[in-house]
């Protein structure tokens, strides 16, 4: 069986080459589809040390490029992230450094982008110290993203769980106001990261904008919200822009007690900036948003605004950014009436404070870097990333701004070569066939409860909860395990095609040439292929051949071995919970609990391996048909079932100690019937291999 796909990055699914950290976010869906919450955490953090606020405010790019869209609606990656983030399963993880290089870096800004840096190069073993001119650490995190998408307590606890490495903190302190960049040398600093992000407003730059009462920046109000200073607004308020920081200033300002709220945009509805689900958010709360308008002119009576004079647009040729230029509609010019106006189009770093030491890009509003790759400046061992070099982004990009900076500073302090990053090819494109989403069962999107608008506008408590453990593991058990699929070893492979008439999506083929093939794109793991193959040719990337005997070692290894003992493979695909789970442990210890990812992955030889291990029952517990991923396997998983049962009845072990059955519509087991199947596996009398396998 010949792949169409090589390793390296052609292996990786959508969602990791979509992301700007290249998070897989394969393995911690997985772990948590198996309920190991603590692990799925780990998985995360290890990759991104800002999981809860990423998970929060993430704009998700690995969502657009999942692959379950093309069926029914991508994986909630972002809320299973935030999932695995909050509560107590953080405080079991724990960081190791490296040991220290003795070398001392400077990080410049406490936002994404200057928290990623210095978590790394911590880890790496430098020690940091983080300059912040404000008198908080999180930057427009602190500063720009309102409470009611990313709660303060979550901010200080990813905060928190950084300086814990032992990084230290200056807050206060401009660079090139009070110190410059080459102070920073002269005071023990080998490499300095600039991070000072994008804190300055630009002008609207129409008549009336510096005249009168009212006028005000998004970048300014936003902070002033945060702190809490109430910053004074009217009751009927436009707010200029299309980003994030405009839906944030509309939202904000009808918490604050403004009456009607209108967002004024220069483009359509389809080319908006911010997020979906906030434009969503803001709609339901009561703004209302004017497409395609350009403001002409702020009016004013008695030194205050009265007015915003707009016009219609329509949209011409592509600018610059790809995206089709606005062209003022003549004679459609209108007036809202409104008393303040925000200016939110957009916020460029305060560069200017930095001209006399580093050369600066984009008519001196952003700071250049002579490698993209490497985010090396002019000076050496001066870095800098984030919003300060592109202007305004996303926090995911600036955090992966921050962890390229500090590879390329570990490489720059330790004398080597700084790295190149190899291109990666773009994670959109290529589409699943029809007859493969046909085939595919679609599951709907699970969805997290939001206040109602009545709360919402009371005050900032967060708008959205999180998943029930329930909800998320229902959620990532949606992943298709994008090429995680079958692969073969060519040396064992007998050209059967076993494989061909057993895939319930028929993926691999058999090809001119007699050899057999499969599209791992397509392909999405059910392991039908690897149990059926005689040869054990067939293997997986997702839970190669022998794990499903590996957990039930590692279940017997924590279990205490009752008399008698069931392993219970229960499909993950059921309709149960975990207090289900609870309530078995609880009533029925004499049954093992291993989960499988449906039984159609489970082979004869991994039954009679479970029998060898001891066990005196076996209970292969598929999920209702509903329920089921691939319901065309059924026959397969019973026709192995009688197989291992046959093979028991001649080896003397009684076939009856091999129970097939399926869950409930809700939980694990109806009724009295467990209780009765284990007494009745009980009169068979033990295993005769149990002692010796107990032994072993």
């Amino acid at each position: 069986m010949a792949n169409k796909t090589q390793i390296d990055h052609d292996d990786w699914p959508p969602c990791r080459l979509a992301c700007p950290i290249l998070t897989d976010a394969r393995e911690y869906i997985q772990l948590i589809a198996e309920r190991r919450f603590e692990e799925a955490f780990a998985a995360i953090r290890k990759q991104n040390p800002l999981p809860g606020i990423c998970g929060r405010i993430c704009t998700h790019p690995c969502e657009v490029s999942c692959k379950r869209g093309q069926v029914d609606e991508p994986i909630a990656i972002a809320t299973l992230k935030r999932f695995a983030a909050d509560g107590s399963r953080k405080d079991e993880y724990e960081a190791q450094p490296n040991e220290s290089t003795g070398h001392n870096v400077a990080v410049i800004g406490s936002g994404p982008a200057g928290l990623s840096a210095a978590h790394d190069l911590a880890l790496l073993g430098h020690h940091v110290t983080i300059f912040e001119v404000l008198p908080v650490l999180g930057g427009m995190l602190r500063v720009g993203v309102p409470a009611y998408r990313l709660p303060k307590d979550v901010l200080n606890e990813e905060i928190k769980a950084i300086l814990d490495l032992g990084i230290e903190v200056k807050t206060g302190v401009r660079i090139s106001d009070k110190i410059k960049i080459a102070d920073l040398f002269d005071q023990g600093y080998k490499a300095v990261f600039l991070a000072i992000g994008a804190h300055k407003d630009r002008k609207l730059g129409i008549p009336g904008e510096d005249e009168f009462e009212g006028v005000v920046s998004a970048v300014s109000f936003l902070r002033d919200v945060s702190e809490k200073r109430n910053p004074k607004v009217g009751k009927k308020v436009a707010v200029v822009g299309g980003g994030n920081t405009a839906v944030d200033s509309a939202r904000s300002v009808l918490r604050m007690g403004a009456e009607t709220v209108h967002i004024v945009y220069r483009r359509s509805k389809d080319e908006m900036p911010a997020a979906q689900e906030e434009i969503e958010e803001a709609i339901q709360e009561g703004v209302q948003i004017a497409y395609l308008t350009s403001p002409l002119e702020i009016l004013g009576e008695d030194g205050k605004v009265s007015g915003l004079k707009c016009i219609k647009n329509e949209l011409g040729e592509p600018d610059a950014s790809g995206r089709r230029s606005p062209e003022p509609v003549p004679g459609s010019e209108f007036t809202l009436d409104v008393d303040t106006v925000i200016a939110a189009i957009g916020q460029a770093p305060e560069s200017s404070l930095l001209a006399d030491e580093l050369d600066l890009a984009e008519g001196a509003q952003r700071i250049a870097v002579k490698d993209p790759d490497s985010l090396a400046t002019g000076l050496p061992g001066v870095f800098a990333g984030g919003d300060a070099v592109t202007g305004p982004a996303t926090a995911v990009k600036a955090i992966a701004a921050g962890k390229r900076a500090a590879i390329s500073i570990d490489h720059y302090l330790r004398g080597e070569a700084l790295p190149k990053a190899e291109p990666l090819k773009e994670a959109e494109g290529k589409k699943l066939a029809t007859e493969i989403v046909e085939k595919t069962r679609r599951l709907p999107r699970s969805r997290v409860q939001t206040l109602s608008v009545d709360s919402r506008l009371a005050g900032f408590d967060e708008v959205a909860s999180g998943f029930t453990e329930d909800q998320a593991v229902q959620e990532a058990q949606r992943c298709l395990h994008c090429n995680l699929g079958a692969y073969l070893d060519l040396e064992r492979c007998i050209t059967c095609g076993a494989c061909v008439e057993v895939c319930p999506l028929d993926i691999p083929s058999m090809g001119e040439d007699g050899k057999v093939y499969v599209d791992v794109f397509k392909c999405q793991a059910c392991g039908t292929c690897a149990a059926e193959c005689p040869v054990q040719a067939v293997s997986m990337r997702f839970y190669p051949p022998g794990h499903t005997v590996r957990e039930v070692e590692k279940a017997l290894k924590q279990s205490e071995i009752s008399n008698p003992f069931v392993v219970g493979l229960f499909s993950q695909y059921g309709n149960f919970t975990g207090s289900h789970l609870d309530t078995l442990s609880k009533d029925f210890p004499q049954v093992v609990p291993v989960m499988v990812f449906g039984l159609e992955r489970v082979s004869v030889s991994d039954l009679l391996r479970i029998f060898e291990l001891g066990a005196d029952g076996v209970l292969m517990a598929e999920a209702p048909p509903e329920n089921r991923r691939f319901p065309e396997t059924w026959p397969l998983v019973e026709k192995r079932s009688t197989a291992a049962k046959e093979i028991l009845d001649l080896l003397g072990f009684a076939g009856d100690r091999l129970i097939l059955y399926t869950m409930p519509e809700e939980g694990l087991f109806e009724g009295s019937w467990l209780a009765e199947t284990i007494g009745e596996i009980k009169s068979l009398g033990p295993n005769p291999l149990r002692k010796e396998a107990l032994a072993a």
